[in-house]
């Protein structure tokens, strides 16, 4: 396992920190999304409160008798007892309290009440005065209702045997109230629809702003690399980075972050909701909650590990595949499709195995989270039962704490279920900000210069030494120089460090030692971008995207049609264009299989011409194409090389005999430099390369001409 799949053991707080500077950019959407995070949450804890008052005010309200003086026997405290008299009614000569005013009393000292005759047994109904029909009903029946001049009363069993139209007569302030509870509750549910719509809008539209920033800084980032990177680096693994990884983290943003300040909001107001309703039960829903959180911690470091596991042997699996497919004629022309399958069987296990491992763990964490808070709300549903019968608690504060409750434990189920995706988002981000912390890139000292170079294209190198592992020099020394406007030709035996000048003079890679010239200024001063607009190599292996042919030489500059079609006559590639089905519209496949190796080379050429460098490198340019395509070439680029620069590396002699200068190379020196008939009459290096070809293409009875 390489570097990069490194499980990272210590959680690090920075990932987050780093996270979430992403979302500076979109603080008017994170604002958005917390307050109606916020308004979300404070509607769903009102509404049990709202059934609460509606329950006890509205629904099951009733009142307890207590004989005058009663209330200075029941409190001793005068505080208590004044409080006592201010929430009850006087009628007829008797204290009429609300049940919730006497919660504070236990069982045995109700009872003592009682037989001391200072607490009515049984239970009242208080309501006002001054409702025609009510107090009609009061009027009919004086031996069941005592009234004074603002306040009826009446027992809860007379109220009952009332007919139907005068308890609604009676209870006309309670359906009034009634109706405005249910008003309110219903704009409560509305409030939650509409706050948790634009909450999970908000976050979503964030999650996907966030996910396309990382991809593009990642994709960025990697391509701002240098060759030594992206070589050393299987393409699978990268892919899995901007891929894979960012997906997880966006999850992170969505259905972590936002969950997580819910959840946390959420059990904040229920707690606090609970202390309003009845301290004692909120103390027991704490103390509930210390095994949940144990577990927690006990099983965290370990989920950690095992998600991050699965994560690094995703990545190399991914990596595994990409290369086994990119390479799939190599696998099948050597015979190898049975050892390939065998090591790709090998690395699904691994991955099954730290799968099934997470799945483990997963399997005794959830049940136990969920036993713990089963128990832990049976408990507190128990305890609050007990209060009720003792009359401590109402039934409306019972069924709202029984919601609260539900809704007190229901994020840490949650939190159980996003623990995952946390650990699988913290993973993501270690190897997402590993790979963005690794600077192999060429550097651009001239940054954003705005400064375009002038002149004509000339070339020096300068004592150039260059290796591209240490210790292995390929250029040793080498000082040469190309005049603006000259077409140069670099030959060699392989490895004599032709393609590693095409390489340097395109920065792709920095010489080690000495420096290269373009119009007398190192190129290491001038803008990336301005210096590969200059220069524009061609390479053996021609790279065409998927799109179209014109789109293909165009590659974005916004060229008319006519352009592209003239650049195309210029490298001879309309002809072969134009009998295709669709023409300049036809469909490049993945790879450019629907073209030969030839037209590949053909549409390279256009684009070169299309986009007008003043420097040209054709690197064995011409080495996949046939004799009459060669021919078709020369006369283009006759035109096309006239008053620019061009360096031609070509084995095949008969391409570069035209070149104005002839740089020979042998184990990275320039051994002879000269045009092609100087180096041929000085009987040295070039003039052996150059019988040698000659003698190895002859076949007797077929006439060449060089």
């Amino acid at each position: 396992m390489s570097h990069q799949d490194d499980i990272i053991r210590g959680y690090s707080p920075e990932i987050t920190k780093r996270l979430f500077t992403y979302l500076k950019p979109y603080k008017t959407a994170t604002a958005i999304t917390i307050i109606t995070l916020a308004a979300s949450t404070l509607a769903e804890l009102a509404a049990p409160i709202v059934l609460q008052r509606t329950l006890d005010n509205h629904v099951l309200r009733r009142e307890y008798r207590l004989e005058a003086g009663a209330a200075d026997e029941l409190m001793p405290e005068k505080e208590d007892a004044d409080r006592l008299r201010e929430a009850g009614e006087r009628i007829a000569g008797s204290l009429f309290v609300p049940a919730d005013a006497l919660k504070g009393m236990s069982i045995e000292e109700r009872n003592r009440a009682r037989l001391q005759g200072l607490l009515d047994e049984e239970e009242w109904y208080v309501f006002p005065a001054g409702h025609p029909p009510g107090d009609e009903a009061a009027a009919r029946n004086p031996r069941v209702f005592v009234s004074s001049g603002r306040m009826h009363a009446l027992r809860i069993t007379d109220l009952r045997e009332l007919s139907p139209e005068q308890r609604r007569a009676v209870r006309h302030t309670d359906l009034l109230g009634l109706k405005r509870r249910s008003g309110q509750y219903g704009l409560l549910l509305a409030a939650i629809l509409v706050f948790s719509f634009l909450q999970v809008y908000a976050a979503s539209w964030i999650e996907q702003k966030v996910m396309a920033d990382m991809r593009g800084g990642l994709l960025a980032h990697v391509m701002r690399q240098s060759l030594r990177y992206l070589g050393g680096t299987p393409v699978g693994r990268l892919v899995s980075r901007i891929a894979n990884d960012v997906g997880t983290i966006s999850e992170f943003f969505t259905n972590v972050t936002i969950s997580f300040l819910k959840d946390a909001a959420m059990m904040a107001g229920v707690i606090a909701a609970l202390f309003v309703l009845d301290y004692h039960l909120a103390w027991i829903s704490l103390i509930t909650m210390l095994p949940t959180f144990a577990l927690i911690l006990v099983f965290r470091s370990r989920m950690r590990d095992a998600f991050r596991r699965v994560r690094a042997r995703l990545s190399a699996l991914n990596a595994f595949l990409s290369e086994r497919i990119s390479g799939m004629s190599t696998v099948q022309l050597f015979d190898s499709e049975v050892r390939s399958a065998g090591e790709f069987s090998e690395k699904g296990r691994d991955l099954l195995g730290a799968e099934m491992r997470e799945m483990r763990i997963m399997a005794v964490f959830r049940p136990l989270i969920d036993l713990i808070s089963s128990s832990a709300a049976a408990l507190v549903i128990w305890y609050s039962a007990g209060l009720h019968q003792s009359g401590r608690l109402s039934l409306g504060v019972l069924i709202a704490f029984v919601q609260l409750i539900q809704k007190f434990f229901q994020p840490v189920t949650d939190i159980a279920e996003k623990f995952n995706i946390l650990q699988s988002a913290m993973a993501g981000g270690e190897r997402i900000f590993a790979m963005m912390d690794e600077e192999d890139q060429i550097s651009d000292e001239a940054g954003e210069s705005t400064e375009r170079a002038s002149g004509a294209g000339e070339i020096r190198f300068e004592n150039v030494h260059f290796s591209y592992v240490p210790g292995e020099p390929v250029l040793r020394g080498l000082n040469f120089r190309i005049e603006a406007g000259h077409t140069a030709a670099v030959v060699g035996a392989t490895g004599a460090g032709k393609t590693t000048i095409a390489n340097l003079i395109t920065r792709l890679w920095d010489p080690d030692e000495g420096r290269i010239l373009l119009d007398g200024r190192d190129i290491r001063r001038r803008p990336l971008a301005d210096l590969r607009h200059s220069i524009i190599p061609v390479q053996q292996d021609v790279f065409l995207f998927s799109g179209t042919i014109a789109e293909n030489i165009d590659l974005g500059r916004g060229m008319d049609r006519a352009a592209i079609i003239e650049a195309a006559k210029l490298a001879r590639a309309d002809p072969f264009i134009s009998r295709l089905p669709e023409s300049y519209d036809t469909p490049v496949t993945e790879g450019a299989g629907n073209l030969s190796a030839g037209e590949r080379q053909l549409i390279a050429f256009a684009r070169i011409i299309a986009h007008n460098p003043r420097l040209i490198i054709l690197d064995e340019a011409t080495a996949n194409v046939d004799t009459e395509t060669e021919a078709l070439l020369q006369e283009g680029l006759e035109t096309l090389l006239r008053e620019r620069t061009a360096v031609v590396i070509a084995h095949r002699l008969s391409t570069i005999r035209r070149a104005d200068h002839i740089l020979v190379l042998g184990r990275g020196r320039l051994i002879e430099q000269g045009s092609h008939d100087e180096l041929l009459a000085a009987g040295g290096v070039y003039s052996n390369l150059h019988q040698i070809q000659f003698a190895e293409n002859h076949v007797p009875g077929i006439t060449y001409s060089d």
